[in-house]
Order: structure tokens, then sequence, then C-alpha cells
């Protein structure tokens, strides 16, 4: 079975789940995927398999996403709000129903991969932050490890929370709206 193959089966998947949500056994996930029964079972243990493929998949997404954050080649400020403009990309094609059949079903590789997610967002955050102050274009007083906390737990934590509560806020501009008001914090007047 050829890596290329399987993740063209990840990706079908994907994008049934980001509709159905995970409710569908792996007989009507092979069939909306357009496959056999058999053909899936091949290449996946069980639904668990298949699902933790798709959400390791989903992760590597958000982690290229985030490698955006601290990108030697732009300024600061175009990083931040390229990559703000990427996560709204990402999370409007992911659909909070995924984000919470995940939490439900299986909430402790939901935990593990959010402070994955928030780890690696607090370390690209510094990294853009001392970026932007080095270029001129931040402050210079910037309380660093607090604003990567104060920000990790403020963007992801409310979109969870909308998540879990089914009040999402979501305009498909989220991050983005987000962005501007902490840049009205970070940058030098």
């Amino acid at each position: 079975m050829s890596t290329s193959r399987k993740k063209q089966y990840i990706d079908k998947a994907i994008e049934i789940l980001k509709q159905e949500g995970f409710r569908l056994s792996l007989d009507e996930m092979a069939t909306k995927m357009g496959i056999t029964k058999k053909t899936l079972y091949n290449n996946f243990s069980s639904k668990d398999e298949l699902l933790k493929e798709c959400v390791q998949a989903i992760s590597e997404d958000f982690k290229a996403t985030l490698s955006g954050l601290d990108d030697p080649s732009v300024g600061a400020m175009e990083s931040l709000v390229r990559c703000f403009d990427q996560l709204d990309e990402l999370f409007i094609k992911l659909n909070p129903v995924f984000f919470s059949d995940l939490m439900q079903s299986n909430p402790n590789q939901a935990m593990l991969g959010h402070i994955m997610g928030s780890n690696l967002f607090r370390e690209k955050m510094g990294n853009n932050l001392r970026q932007g102050m080095e270029e001129g274009v931040y402050r210079p007083d910037i309380d660093i490890p607090f604003v990567c906390e104060y920000m990790g737990y403020s963007i992801f934590g409310f979109y969870i929370h909308s998540v879990i509560s089914s009040k999402l806020p979501f305009s498909g501009q989220y991050f983005a709206t987000i962005i501007k008001y902490y840049l009205r914090a970070l940058i030098k007047e």
C-alpha cells in the first residue's frame, strides 16, 4: 500500500468527518469514500485508527500553519497576520462539528493535541515577538512569556469553549479580528 494512497484515504475521510462528524461506522465511511470496507480495513485496523490518522493529519496542517508565525523571510507583523489568516482558513475548513465530536469521543486525544498545539503556538509566538522587537515594530517592553500564554489561552481557549458550548462566534474572520486587537497592544506608537 502506497503512502500516497493512504494519504488520499485520510484526506477523503477528513472531508466526510467534517460534514458528518464521528457518528459514521467504518462501513458507512467506506461507502462515502467510494471504496470497499475491505480496502478500508486493509489500511486501517479500526475506526479509532482511522480517526487517529485523521487527527494526526490535521495536527500536521496546524503545525505547518503555525510554522509561518516566525518566518524570518518576512517581517514579524506580516508573519503574524498571515498566520492568523491561515488559521481562519484551517478552522473554517475543519468545521466545529469535527472538534466537538473529537472532544466527546476521544477527550484524551483532543487534550493531548490541544496541549501540543498550545506549546507550539507559544514557542512560535515568542519567536515572532522577539523578531518584531528586533525589527523595532513591536514595543520593546513586551513581557514575552506572559503575552504568549495570554494569547494562547484567550484565542484557543475561547474558540474551544465556543465549540463545547455550541455558541460559535465564528464568522470566518475569527482569528483575523483577534489579531487586529492584539496588534494594537504590540505595535509601537
